[in-house]
């Protein structure tokens, strides 16, 4: 009986530590690494690296991120239209 429940406790922590794995470790490591990218590209392009980190942070499902490319990338076309106009 005693090791029933020990048994019973034991997938139980098992469960929680899996849930706890895929719903905040990876998501985290993801956002993490992505925080990382951001920083150093936007450094590279010179925009604002912090806030844009922070966006991509904070707003959530990497909405954050597909602002940033869009952003990241019309700063990019306005770079070479005034390179070739010079």
């Amino acid at each position: 009986m005693i090791f029933m429940i020990f048994s019973f406790l034991g997938d139980l922590y098992f469960l929680v530590a899996l849930l706890l794995l895929i719903f905040l470790v990876i998501p985290y490591s993801i956002l993490t690494f992505l925080g990382i990218w951001v920083y150093r590209d936007a450094k590279r392009k010179q925009i604002n690296a912090a806030t844009w980190v922070l966006i991509v942070w904070i707003i959530p499902f990497f909405i954050g991120c597909i602002i940033y490319l869009s952003i990241r990338n019309k700063s990019d076309s306005s770079n070479t239209n005034r390179d070739s106009s010079e």
